[in-house]
């Protein structure tokens, strides 16, 4: 039997059994938010949610990083226990922005001092669907929070099933943010359905503290993508993305990549086998969360309104 080159880890942990406390986080990175116009009068937005599932209130930080890097902004909010803070619209709502970029949210003990200062007492859980609001009904893809991210240690990431197809209506972008101080490039490797190569390694500058998207440069029907880093810094933590749109309904499909662990990762240090799946990757921690809060604009405590939403019809 052939021995496979690869050990699979799940981006998300969805498919892995493990205990409860370790599917939640204090920090989680959402890769891609909009508010940004569409084809044919269609706006796209970023529909975003939290919920304390703790018995006591959280007040959490949320910080916009603007696609093209630069100064990010940081709003905080107060979500009461097992109460969930939603916004149809958080770029607009929260921020005052039309644009795109990526959210870090994370629960810090400085703004949560009468809260055990760890990851399981500060935990929360945080979602997104980005979706093209038109006046015959919207299309949407959920975009979760994660919190593994690629860095410079032998693991990469990859997305299957990707179309890339002008002819039949179909769009991919490939995108990341970076949690990094420096640039990183992300290269990123295209295979075809029978296996072959058809783009090997072109490099995506993704810039300090922010967020890329981009056309992927080749055609492709049901191919893999699969991304690498290269950070000369070695301090960049890189979380990529691809996100479908069929062209003819305007439907997206976002992918996030599965994390795939080399032999060498796993049994090279010291001898040791890495056994447990939520340790692969670069988990964020809340001192990756404050570097970047130090970079951002600080504007306040936005107010959670609770209010039914009446869609428009």
């Amino acid at each position: 039997m052939k021995a496979s080159r690869y050990i699979f880890a799940a981006l998300l942990l969805a498919f892995v059994s493990v205990p409860l406390a370790a599917q939640l986080n204090d920090t989680y990175v959402i890769p891609a938010a909009a508010n940004v116009p569409g084809a044919f009068g269609t706006r796209w937005m970023t529909r975003f949610s939290v919920f304390n599932p703790q018995t006591y209130p959280l007040r959490v930080s949320v910080v916009y990083m603007p696609t093209g890097g630069g100064a990010g902004i940081e709003k905080l909010f107060d979500v009461p226990a097992n109460a969930v803070a939603l916004w149809d619209n958080v770029l607009h709502d929260v921020f005052g922005v039309n644009g795109s970029g990526a959210l870090l949210v994370a629960t810090f003990p400085e703004d949560n001092p009468t809260v055990e200062n760890n990851v399981t007492a500060r935990a929360f859980l945080a979602s997104t669907d980005t979706f093209n609001n038109a006046p015959s009904g919207t299309f949407g893809q959920t975009i979760p929070g994660v919190w593994a991210g690629l860095e410079n240690d032998g693991v990469t990431a990859i997305a299957h099933g990707v179309r890339n197809l002008a002819k039949d209506g179909w769009r991919a972008n490939v995108g990341a943010v970076n949690l990094g101080r420096q640039t990183a490039h992300l290269l990123v490797s295209v295979y075809d359905f029978d296996g072959n190569t058809i783009l090997n390694k072109a490099s995506f500058d993704v810039p300090p503290l922010g967020h890329m998207q981009d056309g992927l440069p080749v055609q492709v029907d049901r191919g893999a993508v699969e991304f690498f880093l290269d950070d000369p810094s070695g301090t960049a933590v890189v979380f990529p993305y691809v996100s479908m749109i069929d062209q003819f309904s305007g439907d997206p499909t976002y992918f996030s990549p599965t994390l795939l662990a080399t032999p060498k990762y796993l049994f090279g240090k010291q001898g040791m086998a890495v056994t447990d799946p939520t340790t692969i990757g670069r988990r964020i921690t809340t001192e990756d969360a404050r570097r970047v809060r130090e970079n951002a604009q600080h504007l306040g405590v936005v107010a959670v309104q609770l209010k039914e939403y009446n869609r428009a019809r």
